[in-house]
């Protein structure tokens, strides 16, 4: 084997070692991206799922069993009543739209075997009518609620190890308007 021929095999060697690590990057890359895609939509599907129980739910304590015809007939304190919150990390004792407001200050642990370990915050408070953006201090037909998922971000190693931001926050929001006929 002459030197030409040496110096040929060195650099087909050397392209071939550049495409492997081209390809391992890349293989290392689209697994961290899968893996996010998969986070998000465990974290969507569970703000919505707190969103679709609550708005299952009687719009205030007061209307559980009860139309009522004003607003003064509203509860002014927003979260569940006594006994609504055991069994603890549990929503299966609430039994109205605002009962939910007591996530925001007891988060609800959520594990997704294989994927992460989500916390789940929700808040609950009285917004205008013209704006569903405002809050106000006392009872109106509307109560929005605030429900913010995020991970535990330790599924996110890889993220971490290339300096990628981790433990993204799923915010979303829903207006509940109660209507009496």
């Amino acid at each position: 084997m002459n030197t030409g021929q040496m110096m040929l095999s060195i650099g087909a060697v050397v392209l071939l070692g550049a495409t492997v690590i081209a390809v391992n990057r890349s293989s290392l890359q689209n697994g961290t991206i899968l893996q996010q895609t998969q986070i998000g939509i465990y974290g969507v599907s569970l703000a919505s799922s707190i969103i679709e129980e609550a708005a299952g739910k009687a719009f205030d304590a007061n209307t559980v069993d009860d139309a009522v015809t004003s607003t003064s007939s509203l509860s002014t304190t927003l979260g569940p009543e006594t006994g609504e919150t055991t069994p603890a990390n549990s929503t299966t004792q609430f039994d109205d739209f605002d009962d939910y407001n007591y996530l925001w200050a007891h988060p609800m642990k959520v594990g997704a075997t294989g994927v992460d370990t989500f916390t789940v915050k929700a808040k609950v408070y009285y917004v205008s009518d013209a704006n569903p953006e405002v809050k106000v201090t006392g009872p109106t037909w509307f109560k929005r609620m605030d429900v913010q998922v995020y991970g535990s971000g330790v599924a996110d190693t890889s993220r971490r190890k290339y300096g990628i931001a981790t433990g993204d926050t799923i915010k979303m929001s829903y207006v509940f308007s109660y209507l009496n006929f």
